[in-house]
């Protein structure tokens, strides 16, 4: 599958790596700011997470996404 611009980006499409991965049997996923979140028992657990993680992004007051961004970059 060819690789899109996402919503409100244009021009070159920048390079972008699985979000997944496991270790010791078990599965993260990791954040745009490079934050390990799991584990969880399979891949499937591992992108309901993801998918929870973004819509808690999504939904979330702006102060709690900053302090949540900040937290993950230390």
């Amino acid at each position: 599958m060819a690789q899109q611009n996402r919503k409100g980006e244009s021009g070159i499409i920048p390079s972008r790596s699985d979000r997944f991965y496991s270790l010791e049997s078990v599965w993260f996923f990791a954040t745009r700011e490079g934050a390990a979140i799991g584990p969880f028992a399979t891949h499937e657990e591992a992108l309901n997470g993801l998918t929870d993680f973004l819509e808690f992004l999504t939904l979330a007051a702006p102060i709690t996404k900053k302090k949540l961004v900040q937290s993950m970059e230390h």
